[in-house]
Parts: C-alpha cells; structure tokens; sequence
C-alpha cells in the first residue's frame, strides 16, 4: 500500500509571494556567485546549497540504535525497503528519491558510483563494497511520497548508558565512528529532522540536553524537527500505550520545546505493518483461529510473553506462522488483531486499518507529510540562508576567499528585509535551539506557536473573536522584552523582528 503523496499545499497570498520572492532572491545569489567562483571547495558548497533549494525537501530520520528508524521510513513510504534487521545497509546512510526507474546507487568515499539490484523490491543483503568504503546508498522508488521529500535514513547511533559526554556524543551523531560521522553529515544536510527515542529513561537527560550540539551549525530547530517516542507499545502491558505514553510525550515535548516542535509517541512496527499492507488474508486466517480461544485465562497465558504464544498448545497454529506474526505485530499487536477479529473484522482489510489507527501514525504523518510539505519552500530557503552563512567563513579554499566573503552583505540584507517575517522567526527559533537566544518560558511557547502554527489562528493560539487582541498583547509583550536594557543587541533585534510578526498578524486578522 504505498503513501500517496498529498497535493503541494503553500501558504497563500502574500505569504506566498514573499516566499516565492525570497526563494528566488536566494537562488540569484548563489547563481551570481557561481559564476565568479573559480572550481574547487567553495564552489561546490555553493553548487549544492543550490542544488538542494530546487530539490525536494530533504528530511533525515535519526536516533539510537534499534529505535525504530527504518521501521518508522518504511511506514512513510508505506512499503518494505528500508532495511530493519541487522546487515550492511543498516550502517550507512540511504537516501530514498523518486525516480521511474527504480535502482540502488551505492556512492563510494572515492566519488565513484555503480547500481546493485533491488532483491524484490528490498535493498540487497551486500553492498558489494566494503562498508569503510561506502558514502551513502541512494534508492530510487517510483512512491507518489518522494514526490514532495527526499527521506534519509540514518546508522543507529549508541543508545546512552551513563550521563556523560562522549556517550551523549555518540548518540546525537557526532562521536569518532564512521557511522556516526556520517549521519552527523546526513543530519547536517537535512532541510527537517525526525529523532525517534525508543522511550524516555533517567540516563536520556543527556541526550535531551545535548542536542543543541546536534543543532551547531544547521538550520534545524523547533520548527523543523520532531521526536518520536518509537516503542511505546512495552510501556503497558494492559490498555492503550499511546495513551501511556501521551504525559510522558508531553513532558519531552515541554523540555525540547525549543528544540523540537512535537513529541509523538508511535508504535512503529504497527505503523510498518500496517502502511506497507504486510499483514495478508492467511495472516487473517492465522489470527481468527487464535480469536477462537475465548477463554480469557487461556488468552492471557497465550499472550504472556513471546515465548508463551511461540509454546501454547491450545490452538492449531503452525509455530512458523506464530513467529511471522509475532514479527509482524509482537504481543500488543496481536492483541490488537484479535480483538478486531472479536470485534466482527472480516479480512485482513480491516486488520489493517485498527492497526494503522492503533499505531498512532497519523500524527507523525500529519507533519511530515503534512506540514513540512507545506512549508517546504520556507524551511528550505531557511537552511540555504543558514547554510551561506556558514560557507561565506571557509578557510580552506583561499581562492574563492573573495566570493565567498561578498555573500554576507547580501545574506544580511535579506535577513532585514521586513517583509520575510516568517523567515525572521525561523531566525529566531534556531537562535533558541542552539542558545543563542535565551527566552523566558512564556516567550519560547510563543515562538514556538508562532513558527509552526499554519494559520494567524493557530500561530496566536486564539480564535476569530480573540486573535486581534492576542496578536497585540503578545506584540507588547515582545516589545517590552526587547526594550529591557539587560538584552543584548542581538536580543534586542529578534525580539523587534518578532514584534514586527505579531503586529503583522494584527493587520490580517483585524482586516
């Protein structure tokens, strides 16, 4: 069952056009630059931040190992690619485009390339290439969901043990091995950031405060990055996980909320299942013989534990099918299909569908499929800019030295432009997830809001009759803030740019 891709939704109106207006303006920039530079490094950062701003919006899917990454790729393309057991292509970095002709590319440290064969629609077993050897593997799908985005699927990087630094390290991306400095690169080129976290535990709180190390040097913040509560379905034995799980997303979620936009818990193997449409009529037919066991005792015992379910002997399951569907499903899983098969479910149809529902994937789809669609041309020009910025400081290329110094007046002159008020607030929002910017609870929340609503409602967290009025008070409360001689220059002007949003909501929703 593959996602179908939703239309191309932008923001409308004015927003548009100064979108529209900004992208472009960006583009002259690196295409005026392109021309004066002669070949060598800095001419080919410039080539790609332009290459990337006319491609499809490139979101990286990271975490620890096992978390559930390639789980959570394979239910947004909703088919069974990406790899999930232990082998070759869960340790380098894969790309997921579209293309008509559907290939895998394996892309060398050398700069050479050459295909290797999908194995049934799967990526192969073996590279055939020796793993140190290996950049990245990019594959080629003909999925309606690559129309809009490019995924990238991540190594899995060490789970922490203990709070300290180098564990912390490892688990964002940026430790010593090759894995990790290759998905700290992926991490880097992202335009958007899906970080799956198999569950919170007391050691985490490093991870959690490490990642504004995640976020030096990126365009990424609350904006455009999410978590992901991925495993959620062993946090209850009896009950609804997701409703577990939903105080302690919460929880995350107010701790990262200046680094993350939302925290989603996600039962992932169900997502996968589910998307992919890996669960058939004979598993339908498997499941309605284990319905048969209707007394409840016998039921408990037989989902105790996966050993219980693989050793009861009182239902005529073949111990193989037992262990495609524990695969499949695992215990809350079958539970779940075998209380749609109570429930009158006929077919694996309609399995799937209580799956899907159960697995909590709308919500993760909804932004990503959703709101990072949408604002795909803003978060993009965000990340250029950020990106620019950054290049215009090489040190390692003296003659392009020259060039690539003249982009920074330009680039400031853009980031003043009074009429790109969305983009000063993704300034601002990245200022805050890297500690640039340090905001009083009540601010953050607002920035927060501010940047990730999707209309003058959502973004003033109030309604048609009260927007006005929220749209001034929080514009007061900005300039106030700003004003405080204690600010520094450069708080002092995000907080001005953020006023200056505020008031401009004012105009639309008063007019």
């Amino acid at each position: 069952m593959l996602q179908q891709a939703p239309d191309t939704i932008r923001p409308c109106g004015e927003r548009e056009e100064e979108m529209a207006s900004t992208t472009e303006r960006v583009l002259t920039l690196c295409d005026d630059a392109l021309t004066r530079l002669p070949a060598g490094e800095g001419r080919d950062l410039v080539s790609a931040v332009r290459d990337k701003l006319v491609a499809p919006l490139q979101v990286c899917v990271a975490g620890g190992v096992s978390s559930g990454k390639s789980t959570l790729v394979n239910a947004l393309l909703g088919q069974q690619i990406a790899a999930v057991d232990a082998g070759e292509c869960t340790r380098v970095v894969t790309w997921f485009r579209w293309d008509h002709h559907e290939r895998a590319e394996v892309h060398l440290v050398t700069g050479e390339t050459f295909n290797v064969a999908l194995d049934r629609g799967h990526l192969p077993a073996s590279l055939g290439a020796p793993l140190e050897a290996v950049r990245r593997v990019v594959v080629y799908l003909s999925n309606a969901a690559l129309t809009n985005l490019t995924l990238v699927d991540t190594p899995g990087l060490n789970t922490v043990t203990e709070v300290h630094e180098a564990d912390t390290a490892s688990f964002l991306g940026v430790g010593a091995t090759k894995e990790a400095a290759d998905t700290s690169i992926a991490i880097g080129q992202a335009d958007a950031l899906v970080f799956l976290m198999p569950h919170l535990r007391e050691a985490d709180a490093a991870v959690l405060r490490g990642f504004r190390d995640l976020y030096a040097g990126t365009g990424l913040s609350a904006v455009n990055a999410v978590g992901v509560l991925s495993r959620v379905d062993r946090l209850a034995r009896d009950g609804d996980p997701l409703a577990v799980a939903a105080p302690i997303a919460e929880h995350v979620s107010h701790d990262l909320r200046g680094l993350v936009s939302h925290v989603i818990p996600v039962i992932g193997l169900l997502a996968e299942t589910s998307r992919a449409a890996l669960f058939t009529e004979d598993d339908f037919r498997a499941v309605t013989r284990l319905a048969a066991v209707d007394d409840e005792l016998d039921r408990e015992d037989m989902l105790m534990s996966p050993d219980d379910f693989l050793a009861f002997d009182g239902v005529d399951v073949d111990a193989s099918v037992r262990r495609r569907l524990l695969g499949l499903l695992d215990l809350y899983g079958l539970k779940v299909a075998i209380g749609a098969v109570d429930g009158g479910a006929r077919g694996a149809s309609a399995v799937l569908r209580e799956l899907e529902q159960r697995s909590g994937y709308s919500a993760i789809a909804d932004l990503v499929l959703g709101r990072f669609g949408r604002q795909a041309d803003l978060l993009k020009t965000h990340v250029a800019m950020c990106d620019l910025d950054r290049i215009s400081y090489l040190r390692t290329d003296a003659d392009a030295a020259r060039v690539l110094r003249s982009l920074r007046t330009p680039l400031e002159q853009l980031s003043l432009d009074a009429e790109v008020h969305d983009l000063h607030v993704l300034e601002a929002m990245q200022a805050a997830a890297t500690g640039r910017l340090v905001l009083p609870d009540e601010l953050l929340d607002d920035l927060k809001r501010l940047a990730t609503g999707e209309d003058p409602y959502s973004r003033l967290g109030a309604d048609a009759s009260g927007a006005a009025s929220a749209a001034l008070e929080r514009a007061t409360a900005w300039g106030r803030w700003g004003q405080d001689p204690r600010r520094s220059p450069q708080e002092a002007r995000h907080a001005r740019l953020v006023k200056e949003a505020y008031e401009l909501l004012w105009t639309r929703v008063s007019a």
